[in-house]
């Protein structure tokens, strides 16, 4: 009897645990030999509060703050925006991805708190938001990115960049050009 209730625990864990690669349950990665990192004691589940899965983007673990970030797209945006846009300055290029995302998931409701971003003071939050904006092509945002296109930090002006030729604001060929 205590064997099935022990069964179907780990069954409901396994419903919950959010999907991972193949290679993140290997021993070591497959190319380079590298060893497993070490799986955190709990992933981010989808009953947490709102509250509970914005502090998960706090952890060390990078596959907590990336379980964190997906739940997160999920709930009210108005509740989770300006969290997702401190994690597009997270230290792992996954998690920042994800807050990317997740931000352009939510879609046009995003886009006042996105293009007050282009004008962050740190760049990776500038740079994330000028990807983002590419997304959502907003075309409020196409003078501030032509601004960031000039920015110091280059991530940001290629990401300004590329988002304004996304929205069809990039520079103009040659034979387009009127002589």
């Amino acid at each position: 009897m205590e064997e099935k209730k022990a069964e179907g625990k780990s069954e409901t864990a396994e419903k919950k645990m959010p999907a991972m690669t193949r290679s993140m349950m290997e021993e070591a990665c497959p190319s380079c030999g590298a060893d497993q990192p070490p799986m955190p004691a709990v992933l981010p589940d989808p009953d947490w509060s709102t509250e509970k899965l914005i502090e998960a983007l706090k952890d060390p673990h990078m596959l907590v703050r990336s379980n964190a970030i997906v739940l997160l797209s999920k709930r009210e945006p108005s509740s989770v925006l300006g969290a997702l846009i401190q994690a597009m300055k997270d230290e792992d290029n996954v998690v920042r991805s994800n807050a990317m995302v997740a931000i352009a998931s939510f879609g046009p409701q995003a886009s006042d708190r996105v293009i007050e971003a282009l004008s962050d003071p740190d760049p990776e939050i500038r740079a994330g938001a000028a990807w983002v904006m590419g997304e959502l092509k907003d075309p409020r945002a196409v003078e501030l990115l032509e601004k960031l296109a000039q920015d110091e930090d280059p991530l940001a002006r290629i990401q300004a960049k590329a988002s304004l030729m996304a929205m069809g604001k990039g520079p103009k060929k040659k034979e387009d050009a009127i002589d």
